[in-house]
C-alpha cells in the first residue's frame, strides 16, 4: 500500500518527517525543510527502506505497546502464583 504526501496529496510519500507528523515526497520535503534552519533538523526516515525498524512509533503505538508489555508481565507473574 503506497502513502499519498500529506503535503500535495498528488504524489507518493517517500519520507516520514518524525516532528511534524508528516509523510511526504521528496518535493515537498525538499520545500517544507528548506524553510528555515529548525525545519532542516528535523528528523526524518525513508518510507521506501523494507526496514521498518527505523520507522519510529507514534504516541498511540507505543502506548499499545506498553500496554501489551504490562498485559504479559501481569499474566506471566499469575502463571507463577498457585
Amino acid at each position: 500500500m503506497k502513502i499519498q504526501c500529506n503535503a500535495c496529496e498528488a504524489a507518493e510519500a517517500n519520507v516520514l518527517c518524525c516532528a511534524d507528523e508528516a509523510a511526504l515526497c521528496w518535493a515537498c520535503d525538499q520545500e517544507v525543510h528548506a524553510a528555515n534552519k529548525l525545519a532542516g533538523k528535523h528528523q526524518r526516515v525513508p518510507l521506501t527502506d523494507s526496514s521498518s525498524s527505523q520507522v519510529p512509533k507514534c504516541d498511540i503505538c507505543q502506548k499499545l505497546d506498553d500496554r501489551e508489555e504490562d498485559l504479559n508481565s501481569d499474566s506471566s507473574s499469575d502463571s507463577l502464583i498457585t
